[in-house]
């Protein structure tokens, strides 16, 4: 099994995704609904744990997007959608899978990744996206991205929406923190905080 790396070629643990949905993970060039990536989540889940694999997700969100949206209009965020798309497209692998999971959030779904491998996918998207000048009205916008992670064996999630809201968890705290930054569950534990816990009155 490779590093997670870059969409050209596939990795040497991965799998021909072309008699899926979409080539490479997309739809017409465009990304997976809430519905198709949370079924292809459970599914590669369900792999995972059947052969003994790990499985990475991510969720990204760019921050302050109401705010932004209130000041340039809701034509920004089918611009920065086909940004992300683009994004993940060129430095990704073929086996990886984004789709929306809820109207400003996304999730890439990392077959055979670890939690530091899936922290390496991470900080690449992160880095690069953060020097994207994202044009919109004629203006050009510097943006930031916040990232939350969450991996198979760096806990005991027993479902695949455990995983999932790990990972979310870890993208709420990474946003109450200012944004701009990537976290892992795990980190989030080590802080003190555990983002899943019922909250006492």
């Amino acid at each position: 099994m490779t590093t997670p790396g870059f969409r050209k070629g596939r990795s040497a643990g991965g799998r021909n995704t072309s008699d899926r949905d979409g080539a490479d993970g997309f739809i017409s060039g465009s990304m997976f609904s809430q519905a198709q990536i949370l079924h292809l989540m459970k599914a590669e889940f369900a792999r995972a744990r059947r052969h003994g694999l790990s499985l990475g997700c991510l969720l990204l969100q760019v921050d302050r997007i109401p705010h932004l949206v209130d000041l340039y209009g809701v034509e920004l965020r089918p611009t920065l959608r086909q940004t992300l798309i683009q994004l993940v497209r060129e430095h990704t692998r073929g086996a990886d899978l984004i789709g929306m999971i809820q109207e400003d959030r996304y999730m890439l779904v990392l077959p055979h990744t670890n939690v530091e491998q899936a922290r390496v996918v991470a900080e690449r998207l992160h880095g690069i996206f953060n020097k994207c000048e994202v044009g919109v009205g004629g203006r050009v916008l510097n943006l930031t991205l916040s990232v939350g992670i969450s991996a198979t064996g760096q806990s005991d999630a027993m479902f695949f929406d455990t995983l999932v809201g790990q990972a979310e968890a870890a993208l709420d705290f990474a946003v109450g923190q200012g944004g701009d930054r990537v976290l892992s569950f795990g980190e989030t534990q080590l802080l003190g905080q555990d983002p899943t816990a019922p909250h006492q009155d």
